[in-house]
């Protein structure tokens, strides 16, 4: 979870121009992006924005009802394990996790 908020900050001290920054992700909020992720190994579909989709014949309230799709995919895009200012230089050895 704190890495994955470093990633986003520095993402966003990245960019040129400035964009709307969304709030830190929380600990409830990591725990119920792993609960979906697991539970998408169960019911699987053909692609990840299946399992928001209102269509009938692919509707689960279910992850709607527990996290946004924009919720779901900031998580997803700035999920980050290591501190990328520890990185060591090149060639050194070094365990991400």
């Amino acid at each position: 979870m704190e890495q994955t908020n470093v990633y986003y900050q520095q993402h966003l001290d990245r960019q040129a121009r400035p964009s709307r920054q969304l709030p830190d992700i929380t600990l409830p909020d990591m725990m119920t992006f792993i609960v979906l992720a697991l539970q998408m190994g169960h019911a699987l579909k053909d692609i990840l924005r299946d399992y928001w989709s209102r269509l009938r014949q692919l509707h689960n309230p279910f992850y709607g009802k527990t996290m946004t799709w924009d919720g779901f995919l900031h998580i997803l895009h700035f999920l980050h394990f290591a501190d990328n200012s520890q990185r060591p230089d090149e060639g050194e050895e070094y365990d991400r996790l």
